[in-house]
């Protein structure tokens, strides 16, 4: 499994190897956080709403994202922990808010992530009833954040002990590709797939427009646009597997 929303999103814990290479990472973690480390602090001490809550969770998320991208998984757990706890604090207080059920998948499953155990994959369960039941009534929140969650679920989970499907897969991907085709969360999503499935000229065919375009660098995507170092870094390892 991949952590989610990249929504979701990637790989085990790696540490770096030399000193340079540690610094540079403490560097990029602090940069990322500090905005919304900044942002969080301007939530304390306000009442408990449905709204600042969920601003919280999408805030601790990316918190953790921070440190989850550079790889610094054990830091990145309490980050989501606490998102979950603020999701769960707005679903409390509004239970059909589908902001407050987004960003409680994506602490959520970024928890499981890491943790990778049993308790885990009945947790992705979890995150799958959760995101069929947001497709249906809020579909395009998060750029069909649904279908790309399901989408990453269906890839990575499992095959023959969870949910795991490959034609599950492509098809949450390619719905949430072709409702929003450029959205670069998107089309990663769905390049990464292809590349998984050995399906590269595919893959290729969706990259190189959005690199060509420079759609990262110059679209403006709102509460996605801090997504953009991730993207920036997905292409950049997909292009080192094709020897770019």
């Amino acid at each position: 499994m991949k952590a989610l929303l990249y929504l979701l999103i990637f790989g085990a814990a790696q540490f770096f190897a030399n000193v340079p290479t540690e610094q540079s990472s403490r560097l990029e973690v602090e940069v990322c956080q500090k905005s919304f480390e900044a942002q969080l602090v301007k939530l304390q001490g306000g009442a408990s709403t449905v709204e600042s809550e969920v601003e919280r969770a999408r805030l601790n998320f990316y918190l953790g994202r921070c440190l989850q991208i550079e790889n610094v998984t054990d830091r990145a757990l309490s980050f989501f922990e606490k998102g979950l706890e603020s999701a769960d604090a707005a679903l409390a207080l509004k239970s059909n808010s589908w902001e407050a059920v987004f960003w409680w998948g994506a602490n959520k499953g970024s928890i499981a992530d890491i943790k990778r155990n049993l308790g885990a994959l009945k947790t992705i369960k979890t995150i799958e009833d959760k995101m069929l039941q947001m497709q249906e009534e809020n579909p395009d929140y998060g750029y069909a954040g649904p279908n790309r969650v399901l989408g990453k679920i269906y890839q990575n989970a499992p095959r023959f002990i969870s949910i795991g499907s490959s034609s599950k897969a492509e098809k949450a991907l390619k719905a949430a590709y072709e409702k929003f085709p450029n959205f670069p969360g998107n089309v990663i999503a769905l390049a990464e797939f292809y590349e998984d499935e050995g399906r590269t000229d595919e893959a290729k065919k969706l990259l190189f427009p959005l690199i060509e375009a420079k759609t990262i660098k110059t679209g403006d995507f709102g509460l996605f646009n801090v997504e953009k170092a991730a993207w920036e870094k997905m292409v950049q390892e997909l292009l080192k597997k094709w020897g770019r």
